[in-house]
């Protein structure tokens, strides 16, 4: 203490000046709470006298009130307007409806159908955008802010891709295994998937318990797949930061429902049994192959769907340029997904899981139709919406991811069993 005060006689003196100042501060904070939840408390308090004064007597709106009420009805009715259109669209050409025909835009600023040009005009606009996306892709390597924007991008994305479809695949795991407990089936949990170490013709596999065990985490993902995307549209400034989190949440909810299907299509396991025992069908019957497509269908559409989702997600007007764009969808999502796959699959050498594998694919389903409408003329107007994207590497995050997965690995390598 004497060295200290030696060096600096004040230091001590600071010190305390800055405890009497963080304590000043606590203090109106805490008078500022007390204040609000005394206005709270008296607000409740003249609702609930009003209330009970005259408990049908029509609550009283404020012009902003009801303003916001009108502007509400007439966006509802406008959605609606606009599904009507769509439908009638949709059952004259399903195919056109969901995949627009893309315009591309003129030199005078209008637009002008693709397939209304010659083979040559095409010919030559397909050179013209190429040697527009080099130069782009150039720019981008070239100057250092653009080339740590997309690099930030990049693995913040791939980050919460794993966390995410990490998440939502150990909850499907531990669901799963409850229901199973419920029904006193053993299962020895790994970290490639869970076994079921029971004979076959055991009297516990009962149609029930089978529909019931392999039914519970897909539709507990898609449960999970809701609640992410209520999240991605929340006004809570602390919610809105993991905005990305959220969509790659609903994502991979998504695809924990009908991927899961697509993946026990082709290996006859988990969610098939649902179908198999619910309808007493056999592998590869009528019903399988119709929800098989049904849930291909349904992961495009998803795709289709969640598309402005995407672009809404960037946090930056640089990423929403046009001529950034496609730049913007690979680095974000397209690349981040391979990534994911890729470390994925490493994670469960040697024992390849076939269920796991294709589940990490079928999201591609989602964003592959991204590549295709990210240009969209009625896309063109989405600005920089939500929290702002800042320009630095968030380690906590990929951090977290990377001991997440180690101990996943580690935890679960020998087995867990439950009884």
């Amino acid at each position: 203490m004497w060295k200290i005060f030696r060096r600096d006689p004040y230091a001590k003196i600071d010190r305390r000046k800055q405890r009497a100042e963080k304590q000043h501060m606590r203090a109106r904070q805490k008078a500022w709470r007390q204040r609000e939840r005394s206005e709270a408390r008296q607000k409740f308090r003249k609702r609930l006298t009003e209330f009970l004064a005259n408990p049908f007597e029509k609550r009283k709106l404020s012009s902003e009130k009801r303003e916001m009420l009108r502007m509400k009805k007439m966006i509802r009715q406008e959605r609606k307007a606009a599904f009507r259109k769509w439908w009638v669209k949709f059952k004259k050409n399903p195919f056109r409806a969901i995949f627009p025909r893309k315009k591309q835009r003129t030199e005078d600023g209008g637009y002008l159908y693709v397939y209304h040009m010659t083979k040559r005009e095409r010919d030559a606009l397909a050179r013209k955008k190429r040697m527009e996306r080099n130069e782009n892709f150039k720019k981008i390597l070239t100057v250092p802010e653009l080339r740590s924007k997309f690099l930030i991008s990049y693995l913040h994305s791939t980050a919460y891709f794993l966390l995410s479809f990490s998440l939502l695949y150990v909850l499907y795991q531990v669901i799963t295994i409850m229901a199973a407990s419920s029904f006193n089936i053993p299962v020895i949990w790994y970290y490639y998937g869970m076994e079921f170490p029971l004979y076959t013709y055991s009297p516990l596999y009962t149609r029930t318990a089978l529909v019931t065990i392999f039914a519970a985490g897909p539709i507990f993902s898609l449960m999970m797949a809701f609640v992410f995307l209520k999240l991605y549209f929340s006004e809570n400034q602390g919610i809105m930061r993991f905005k990305l989190f959220w969509l790659w949440g609903f994502i991979s909810g998504c695809n924990m429902f009908f991927g899961s299907y697509i993946a026990g299509f082709f290996t006859h396991g988990e969610f098939i049994y649902v179908s198999e025992w619910l309808f007493l069908s056999n592998v590869f019957d009528l019903e399988q192959i119709l929800f098989t497509i049904i849930s291909f269908v349904m992961l495009i559409i998803i795709g289709r769907i969640v598309t402005p989702l995407f672009l809404m997600s960037s946090g930056s007007i640089t990423f929403l340029k046009p001529e950034f764009r496609l730049f913007f969808i690979f680095s974000q999502f397209i690349l981040p997904w391979l990534t994911g796959v890729i470390i994925l699959l490493l994670i469960t050498v040697p024992n390849f899981y076939p269920l796991l594998i294709i589940k990490t694919v079928t999201p591609g389903l989602i964003l592959i139709p991204s590549l295709f409408l990210y240009d969209l003329l009625q896309y063109q107007n989405i600005h920089k919406t939500g929290a702002t994207q800042h320009n630095y590497i968030r380690w906590s995050i990929i951090i977290l991811v990377i001991a997440l997965l180690f101990f996943y690995r580690v935890v679960l390598n020998f087995g867990m069993k439950f009884t």
